[in-house]
Formats: C-alpha cells, sequence, structure tokens
C-alpha cells in the first residue's frame, strides 16, 4: 500500500520500539530497502515494486498513403502523401506531432501540408472506459494562392471502451477554428469531424477495426466528406509495429477509394 496510507499505522507502533526510517510500514530491522522513496509502493521487504516517479516513452512513425481526391484544393486527382510521426509519452499526456507531404497531378503538383501539433490528455477512468481530450495547433505550411496561411487550432476528444479483453468500441469529435480570411470566390469555415468504430483483438498484438469517419471541409461550399474504413495494426516485437488501411468514400466529396500504410518504431 501507499506509505502515506501506512503513517498510520507507523504511529500506533512507535511506542513499541517500532522504527521506520524512510516511512515506508516497514520495521527498519526487517527493511531490505531502507531508503525507498515516500511515492513508492512497497513489498514486505521494503523494496519498491513500481514508482510514482515520470517515465518518457516516444515513437517515430514513416507512412504513405493513396487516394483520389487531393484534400488541400478538395480537386478530383491521384495524389501521393508521405507523412511522418511521432509521439511522446509521459504518463497521462502526449504530445504528437505530424508533417506530411503531398504528389498529385493537379495544379498545385506537391508541396506540404499544414503541420499539426497536438496534445492529449488522459482523464483518469476506468479499466473498461477511456477518455482523452484533445488540442491541438494547425500550422500553415501548405502554401498556395488562396490566402489560406493562418494558423488553426484545433480542441475535441476521443474515447475506447472494452467490452471485453477483444473487442471494443472506440471514436471522438474534433473542432477546428479555421482562421484563414476569405479570398475571392472561396469562402472558409470552421469544421467538424466526428469517427466511430468497432475494433477485434484476436490477441495482444494485432487487431482489425472498422470506423465510420464524416469531417466538414473547410472550404464552406463542399459537402461533409464521408468514408467507410477498415484497418489492421499489428505489433511485430516490442519495438517494430505497423498498420494499413483502406476507406471507401460514401459521398462526393470524399476519395472514392483510399489507402495507406506505415511503420513505426518504439522507444522504451
Amino acid at each position: 500500500m501507499k506509505k502515506t496510507l501506512l503513517l498510520f499505522f507507523a504511529t500506533l507502533t512507535l511506542g513499541m520500539a517500532y522504527m521506520d526510517s524512510d516511512i515506508d510500514g516497514v520495521d527498519d530491522m526487517y527493511d531490505k530497502c531502507p531508503q525507498t522513496q515516500l511515492s513508492d509502493l512497497v513489498d514486505y521487504d521494503g523494496c519498491s515494486i513500481n514508482s510514482d516517479a515520470k517515465e518518457l516513452h516516444f515513437d517515430i512513425i514513416f507512412g504513405m498513403g493513396f487516394s483520389q481526391t487531393n484534400y488541400t484544393s478538395q480537386e478530383s486527382a491521384d495524389t501521393i502523401t508521405t507523412f511522418v510521426q511521432s509521439d511522446f509519452y509521459m504518463d497521462n499526456v502526449t504530445l504528437q506531432a505530424v508533417i506530411s507531404r503531398y504528389y498529385s497531378d493537379t495544379q498545385d503538383g506537391s508541396g506540404w501540408d499544414d503541420a499539426t501539433l497536438s496534445l492529449f490528455y488522459k482523464l483518469p477512468t476506468t479499466e473498461t472506459f477511456s477518455l482523452n481530450l484533445l488540442t491541438a495547433l494547425i500550422f500553415p505550411t501548405y502554401k498556395s494562392s488562396y490566402g489560406n496561411e493562418a494558423l488553426d487550432y484545433r480542441a475535441g476528444f476521443d474515447f475506447s471502451y472494452f467490452a471485453d479483453e477483444k473487442n471494443y468500441l472506440f471514436g471522438g469529435y474534433n473542432y477546428t477554428f479555421v482562421n484563414d480570411s476569405d479570398f475571392g470566390y472561396i469562402t472558409y469555415q470552421n469544421t467538424q469531424s466526428l469517427h466511430i468504430g468497432i475494433a477485434h483483438k484476436p490477441s495482444s498484438d494485432n487487431s482489425y477495426t472498422l470506423s465510420y469517419t464524416t469531417q466538414e471541409s473547410i472550404y464552406r461550399d463542399i459537402a461533409a466528406i464521408q468514408t467507410l474504413g477498415v484497418g489492421y495494426s499489428l505489433d511485430m516485437d516490442r519495438h517494430w509495429f505497423m498498420g494499413a488501411y483502406y476507406d471507401y468514400g460514401l459521398s462526393d466529396s470524399a476519395s472514392k477509394h483510399a489507402f495507406s500504410l506505415s511503420i513505426g518504431y518504439f522507444f522504451n
């Protein structure tokens, strides 16, 4: 039990020649680890089982995707996108950075998409339900002649609910504040996006997903982009992992078919 809870028991035994120098609930006579930190959980020998000290982990992911729509300009075009993503984990906080570059047969040809820096905070929840809050900055690294070069902001949440060890429900909602100024006949709007899906984990190292996503375009006169997606992810070992995804467009504004592959490395 936590040392703070054991202070009560330590106080009761002070009059019986009880000495507990590091206040972990184990008498100095029997304490095999006499200098454990106050926040540590200890065993019957007074040695740490785990610690509340913060640990930093991170990963890096490389990926490539193909779609039949260039979503930055909302034009029908075969488009290849490459991206790099990195996640930094510390307790209940995750910091995520994503940069990507597109190549298409549109007038723009190729260039950088907007870069995103996101912060996730995992709220205290139960063993079967988790809830993360999201805030993000969207940097205007996409260059065009349409005046869309302002810093945008995003807020939202995502959740997971585990029905059992192998099946869970997931979803999320985002709202993006688009600060770009209208440019001629091009008008911008704040956007909302919603996704919900189910996942099946045959084993601890792989999973299958089926999800529905609807996302508004930043352009005011474009219908919401709706897709139905399937995915597969695999942890190849304790460090390497990969993912493969396919999206089918349900709306005219969506690419009819889209694919992506990614591979990542987890540092721990």
